[in-house]
């Protein structure tokens, strides 16, 4: 008697969060890099809880990727929605307002990018890079819901509109 199981073939909405995650991973990237650049251009040196702040986003989007791949719709949405998201509004608030002026000790946390866009001066370069990662993440997260509501609707039996 075997002990295998066979594999269910992976639908639609798991290739497009695979997709999904792969574009949001490759916007990451770009935008961090950009960091990286900054932070060579301005003779900084990255703490090492800040690379690993930065490098921590990227977990969640690599386990929405298996998630999917392993027919784990709903965990798979959950971690992209939550990075997106949540990546969006925080990078959003820390790129154009900065902490410092709302919560002076939070500043040191993200290194000298605890200061605003503005206030840094950064160059065109940065801006391109944030935002094309905040309008990728902003159509990233709407496509990840768009799935989630769908997976939602089956998982309840009804009929999507």
């Amino acid at each position: 008697m075997s002990h295998s199981v066979a594999a269910k073939p992976v639908t639609g909405p798991e290739r497009k969060m695979v997709w999904i995650n792969v574009i949001a991973i490759v916007s990451m990237a770009i935008h961090d890099a950009d960091h990286v650049r900054q932070a060579i251009h301005m003779h900084y040196t990255i703490p090492i809880h800040v690379a690993a702040m930065l490098l921590s986003a990227y977990i969640p989007l690599f386990a929405s990727i298996w998630w999917a791949a392993h027919r784990r719709l709903l965990w798979a949405t959950t971690a992209t929605a939550v990075v997106t998201g949540g990546v969006l509004l925080l990078l959003s608030f820390v790129h154009l307002v900065g902490v410092e002026h709302i919560w002076e000790p939070l500043g040191a946390l993200f290194g000298m990018w605890g200061a605003s866009y503005w206030k840094m001066g950064v160059d065109t370069v940065s801006w391109i890079a944030f935002v094309l990662l905040a309008v990728s993440y902003a159509w990233l997260l709407i496509a990840t819901l768009t799935i989630r509501r769908a997976v939602m609707a089956a998982a309840s039996g009804r009929s999507q509109p």
